[in-house]
């Protein structure tokens, strides 16, 4: 047998000769655009729970991924999900019972139509005559508190009146006896710290009918005080950061809180607010 020895090695050197891989430069795998069911299934069911207190019924569900989906989690797609969501009629007595909760706490609207009557009553009877001027004060206040409850709920007013209504009545009194402990707690609930002492001393000056500076801003009146309070930046910038706490679970940044305070403080749009961080991708759930 004849062998082509320059032949055979020559195939076997091809054999064992070792491929390199080859890099392109900037060869980057595009990026997956696809996006989990998961990811709209809880931007759905927690948007629904946050703003209604309750899961979206098989319905809700469904038309809530059709609009999501049909856009791949656009921003307008966002926007629009969460407009109907508002509009449930559970989202605004929600509002109402967080909040009556948290500062009344958990009075029920029959105890207010009871207190109503028994100071009628008391102003009915002339033996209580000396007390009339306290009692028609504490009368309008709980009939203003009544009052507020109907027109929050046919959105005829801002939750910020709302809220003004619960610190100015006779059971938030009883609740936070003292001036000092009003201002306390108007600082706590509302702009999330305590008042420095000029905050707490001229708060309660003004609370006590003299004359005090809050904010930049004079006032001699418990209701002065309270004007003041919920025109302030501080309350704006305070329901900003509670916001961002419900959502997200931290503070917004010092940019995202100037932006959004003075949005919210030059429209009354509270309704926005809560939209604007509940669009982000961070809430949606997407890095």
């Amino acid at each position: 047998m004849k062998f082509y020895w320059p032949f055979i090695i020559l195939i076997l050197f091809a054999a064992c000769t070792k491929k390199e891989e080859v890099i392109e430069p900037n060869n980057i795998a595009p990026p997956d655009t696809t996006i989990e069911n998961i990811v709209y299934e809880d931007y759905v069911t927690r948007s629904y729970i946050l703003i209604c207190g309750r899961e979206p019924d098989s319905v809700e569900f469904k038309s809530s991924l059709n609009i999501l989906k049909t856009a791949k989690l656009s921003m307008n797609s966002r926007y629009q999900f969460l407009n109907t969501v508002f509009l449930k009629p559970e989202y605004l007595p929600h509002v109402y019972d967080k909040w009556r909760i948290e500062l009344l706490n958990n009075l029920d609207t029959s105890e207010i139509t009871n207190y109503i009557n028994i100071f009628n009553f008391y102003l009915n009877d002339s033996t209580y005559q000396y007390a009339w001027s306290v009692l028609q004060y504490e009368t309008g206040r709980l009939q203003s508190l009544q009052t507020a409850a109907i027109q929050f709920k046919n959105k005829q007013i801002t939750v910020r009146e709302l809220q003004l209504s619960m610190l100015n009545n006779y059971f938030y009194d009883q609740i936070n006896m003292g001036s000092t402990n009003f201002v306390l707690t108007s600082f706590q609930h509302f702009i999330g710290r305590n008042p420095t002492n000029d905050e707490s001393n001229n708060g309660v000056s003004m609370v006590n009918g003299l004359t005090g500076l809050l904010f930049l801003k004079a006032g001699s009146t418990k209701n002065d005080y309270l004007d003041i309070f919920f025109s302030s930046n501080d309350y704006y910038e305070g329901t900003i950061i509670r916001f961002y706490n419900d959502y997200l679970f931290h503070k917004p940044t010092s940019l995202q809180m100037t932006v959004a305070s003075q949005k919210c403080k030059s429209t009354n749009d509270f309704e926005q607010s809560q939209k604007d961080i509940m669009v982000t991708n961070e809430f949606v759930g997407l890095k």
